[in-house]
């Protein structure tokens, strides 16, 4: 609806002389007020009469539609209402961020509750806190999220995973990162003690440590030198292994190192006993008293015992000669170990008693097994955690056991451990997991003895049976000798001799190439290195170098015992009271 309004007004005119009676009259219109915007005028030329009033009627037209006191700007008006549609819009309005200009000032830059937005640079959705822009829409190039701490990078803002390790703080947590746990301690794939750290590539972390890995080798063989690969390149050593190989034969014991005088290469140089090592070895034939020495045990360089029978008991120390009568002539003796610590003596009777003598102290004691009917017929022992413990075995297939634990005030009981199918003639080894014993098995009446040999299965406790070849003939195994965990010899009649390796046994050529000698003893320590006591008159000893066999130390006397602690010396011993020996003085 078109609202009207009019106004009269009178206006008195005082027309000079010479003025003319047509004058002009024009009314203007102002916006709110005299000060305001012109906003209609209308013009009217009019007749003054002479005397009276003359009605003039002019007409000022100005549009506000929206009635809100402002006439719309426009072309033909010079209202100031930017929006004649909206009565909340006019000059002067409350300004707000509500889309639109309310107080017509051309923008909405003058309202109050303009919002903050950040530039981002690198549009990953998070601005710079530090560049913000107060406006009621976003800027080209702002969010309203800040918190992005560097906008130069659009894989860096707060919502972002720490999937790199790249020395940046991607998710702007102010860590950098955090989720590598860069600087804690770690070990690498090689055992190497490190610290976490990225990679060069930034993808992840990686242990990274200054230790350089190295090969290890462990000392197989027991002499002390390292020569077998145990771990490939590791920084982690393994129980008893060195970072350097100084065995040039890990398989050997008595090979590695420096050369001495014991007819091996020991330096691997493919010379034996260069350098005048041997200047003072030589053979020695001693007599001692006229008895027959039934046994002969070495414990250490350049000392041993015999025993023999009446009680017979000797022990030698170089070039002195001691025998000891503590444990009476009443008995027989056919078997003797001594331990290494302090040579110490244990000795048995093909009755089964035994005995033990210091080679220091005065005093013997003794100990009887009952019920064991065979003769006692080999011996060894060993030394562990304070413990001696010494086996034996008897014709009738017993193993006895005799445990030594100093000081005894009461002599400890021998145990019989088992009895194998066989008639056992010797046992051997270094340690319980290495005891080997042979004989034969010789229960069939009229049937010739097969040759027999058992190992001690530790797992079980069980006495195992071993397989031997099947072209080993009759008779009996006499002598065995254990030279590590994977070589063994053993040595019979016919001229009889076998090695062990690595679990299966087999036959080697017998010395001179005769099968009616009969071997009595033997003792090994390398392949190139197997000492064989026999029969043989005049000669009795043979040596067999790896392929051919001889006879290093030919003898007149009957010799029936043979040992020796290293291929650095050997010991032999007979009857009327020979002692035989090759060493040092």
């Amino acid at each position: 609806m078109e609202e009207r309004n009019s106004d009269a007004k009178t206006v008195a005119v005082f027309r000079g002389a010479d003025w003319s009676q047509r004058i002009q009259v024009i009314a203007s219109a102002h916006e709110g007020s005299c000060a305001g915007p012109v906003v209609a005028t209308s013009t009217r030329q009019v007749e003054v009469p002479a005397s009276g009033t003359t009605a003039v009627y002019l007409d000022l037209r100005a549009e506000d539609l929206d009635g809100d006191g402002f006439v719309a700007a426009s072309a033909t008006s010079q209202g100031t209402d930017c929006d004649d549609t909206d009565a909340t819009v006019y000059p002067g309005a409350p300004e707000t961020c509500d889309g639109k200009d309310s107080n017509c000032s051309g923008d909405e830059e003058d309202a109050p509750d303009k919002h903050g937005y950040y530039v981002d640079a690198d549009g990953d959705g998070y601005g710079d806190i530090s560049r913000v822009v107060m406006a009621c829409v976003p800027p080209p190039g702002t969010v309203r999220e800040a918190g992005d701490c560097d906008d130069s990078d659009p894989s860096v803002h707060p919502a972002a995973a720490e999937l790199r390790c790249d020395g940046k703080d991607d998710d702007c947590d102010g860590s950098e990162d955090e989720d590598f746990s860069l600087g804690t301690t770690c070990r690498t794939e090689l055992g190497c003690e490190g610290a976490w750290a990225c990679t060069a590539a930034g993808s992840g972390a990686e242990c990274k440590s200054e230790q350089t890995p190295v090969f290890w080798y462990a000392d197989e063989d027991g002499d002390g030198l390292a020569g077998t690969t145990v771990a490939a390149l590791s920084c982690e050593k393994p129980v008893g292994a060195k970072s350097v190989t100084d065995d040039c034969d890990d398989t050997s014991r008595f090979r590695g190192g420096t050369e001495v005088c014991d007819r091996l290469d020991n330096d691997c140089d493919g010379v034996t006993d260069e350098g005048g090592v041997c200047a003072t070895h030589a053979w020695r034939t001693q007599t001692l008293w006229s008895t027959a020495w039934e046994a002969v045990t070495t414990y250490a360089p350049g000392k041993a015992w015999l025993a023999g029978p009446d009680g017979w008991l000797a022990h030698v120390n170089g070039a002195s000669v001691a025998q000891f009568s503590e444990c009476g002539p009443a008995n027989h003796w056919k078997v003797a170990w001594a331990r290494p610590s302090d040579g110490r003596v244990f000795v048995g009777t093909a009755e089964g008693t035994f005995a033990s003598v210091h080679p220091l102290t005065s005093g013997c004691v003794t100990q009887t097994v009952s019920g064991v009917p065979g003769n006692v017929t080999g011996m060894v022992g060993f030394e562990r955690n304070g413990t001696t413990t010494v086996y034996a075995v008897t014709g009738t297939g017993h193993v006895l056991r005799w445990e030594w634990r100093e000081p005894v005030s009461t002599p400890p009981p021998v145990v019989v451990v088992t009895q194998l199918a066989g008639s056992l003639r010797s046992i051997h080894g270094l340690g319980p997991d290495t005891l080997l014993a042979v004989g034969a098995e010789d229960f069939q009446p009229g049937a010739a003895p097969l040759p027999r040999a058992y190992r001690l299965d530790m797992a079980s406790g069980q006495w195992i049976h071993e397989d031997l070849p099947a072209d080993v003939g009759t008779g009996y195994l006499r002598g065995v000798s254990v030279v590590d965990g994977s070589l063994a010899y053993a040595v019979g009649e016919h001229g009889l001799v076998l090695e062990r390796k690595e679990g299966t046994w087999r036959k080697l050529p017998p010395p001179g190439g005769s099968t009616t000698l009969e071997l009595l003893d033997v003792a090994a320590f390398h392949p190139s290195a197997v000492y064989v006591l026999s029969n043989k008159s005049g000669t009795f000893l043979h040596r067999f170098d790896g392929t051919a066999w001889s006879e290093p130390y030919p003898q007149s006397q009957v010799l029936q015992s043979l040992d020796a602690i290293s291929p650095r010396e050997q010991w032999a011993a007979g009857q009327n009271g020979t002692l035989v020996r090759w060493g040092p003085p």
